[in-house]
C-alpha cells in the first residue's frame, strides 16, 4: 500500500510548526522530509514519519535544546526513562526557584506596605512583626556617625552575590539601655534579611544566621540621617518606653530602608527603630 505524501506545508498545519521550523529541522538533520523532489526542490513527508514530531514538539515544550534532541531520538527505552528523570529533576529545581521568586515579590510587597502604614515620623508606635531571619556580622566599632559608608561594605558584597528585592535594606543591633550621647551607640552587629535559601549556604567568613523573633514591638521611624536626628528620635522610643515603665526583651533592631531607587532624585533613606516588648507590657498600658 502506497504511502500518503505530505508536502511542507501540509505537515505545518498539520502538527502545528512552523514552515521555517521544519527547514530548520531538516537542515540540522533533526526531522528530514522522505523525499525532496529534484526538479523543484520541494519536500515531502510520509505517514509513517509524521508521529516523529510528537517526540520533537514534546522535548521543545519541556525546554530541551535541539542539539541534545538528536541524542534522545536515538535512545533506548531504560535510557530514555532516565531522560525523563532527570527532565522531571529539572522541571522541580525551576518550581523550587520560581516560588522561591514568588516569596521574595511578595515579601517586597510586604516591606512597601508596612512603609505605607508608618504614622508620622518621629511617632513611637507599636507593631506585631513575624520572625525574620536575617544574616550577621560584627560591627567591629561601627556607629550611626558612619551608617552610610564602609561599615556595611561586608553585607553589600554578600547582598550583591544573591537574589532578592532588598527593600528592607541592611540593619544594626545594639544593647537596649539609656544613652547620654550618640558618642555611645556602638553597633554589636550589622545584619541584612535573608531573602532565599541559597543565601545561607553562601555565607561569607564571618557572618552567621540569625533571627529577629517575632513578636510586640515599639518602633520609631524617621528620615535624616545627621546624628543629632538619629540620638533625638533614639531617646524619644527610649524615653517613652522608661515613662510608661514598659518592659523590653530584646537589643535595639535599626534598619536602614531606601525610600526611592531612582538615580534623578536625592538619595533618601527611613530609619526604623525598633525593641520587642513583653506582651503584658502593652496590656498595661491599654488599661
Amino acid at each position: 500500500m502506497k504511502e500518503t505524501l505530505y508536502t511542507i506545508g501540509e505537515v505545518s498545519k498539520l502538527v502545528n510548526i512552523s514552515i521555517k521550523a521544519l527547514r530548520y529541522y531538516d537542515k540540522i538533520n533533526l526531522f528530514k522530509p522522505a523525499y525532496v523532489d529534484p526538479d523543484t526542490n520541494y519536500r515531502y513527508y510520509k505517514d509513517s514519519q509524521i508521529h516523529l514530531l510528537d517526540l520533537i514538539k514534546s522535548l521543545k515544550y519541556i525546554g530541551t535544546p535541539l542539539e541534545d534532541m538528536k541524542k534522545v531520538q536515538g535512545l533506548e527505552r531504560d535510557e530514555f526513562y532516565a531522560f525523563l528523570t532527570e527532565q522531571e529533576n529539572i522541571v522541580k529545581d525551576k518550581i523550587d526557584s520560581l516560588t522561591e521568586i514568588e516569596k521574595i515579590i511578595a515579601n517586597a510587597k510586604r516591606g512597601i506596605q508596612r512603609q505605607k502604614q508608618y504614622p508620622q515620623f518621629g511617632e513611637v508606635f507599636f507593631s506585631y512583626e513575624e520572625e525574620i531571619q536575617i544574616i550577621q556580622t560584627k560591627a567591629d566599632g561601627i556607629d550611626p556617625k558612619n551608617i552610610l559608608n564602609a561599615s556595611y561594605s561586608k553585607l553589600k558584597k554578600f547582598a550583591a552575590s544573591t537574589e532578592g528585592f532588598r527593600n528592607n535594606g541592611y540593619g544594626a543591633i545594639y544593647p537596649y539601655k539609656s544613652y547620654k550621647h550618640v558618642n555611645e551607640v556602638s553597633y554589636q552587629y550589622l545584619f541584612t534579611p535573608v531573602l532565599t535559601k541559597k543565601q545561607t549556604t553562601l555565607l561569607l567568613p564571618d557572618t552567621e544566621v540569625s533571627k529577629i523573633p517575632e513578636g510586640n514591638y515599639i518602633c520609631i521611624t524617621y528620615k535624616s540621617l545627621t546624628p543629632n536626628d538619629y540620638f533625638t528620635n533614639l531617646q524619644k522610643l527610649i524615653t517613652y518606653i522608661e515613662y510608661h515603665k514598659i518592659t523590653v526583651s530584646s537589643d535595639i533592631y535599626e534598619s536602614l530602608i531606601h525610600n526611592n531607587y531612582s538615580p534623578h532624585q536625592k538619595e533618601e533613606f527611613i530609619i526604623e527603630m525598633r525593641v520587642l516588648i513583653k506582651d503584658d507590657s502593652q496590656n498595661n498600658l491599654d488599661q
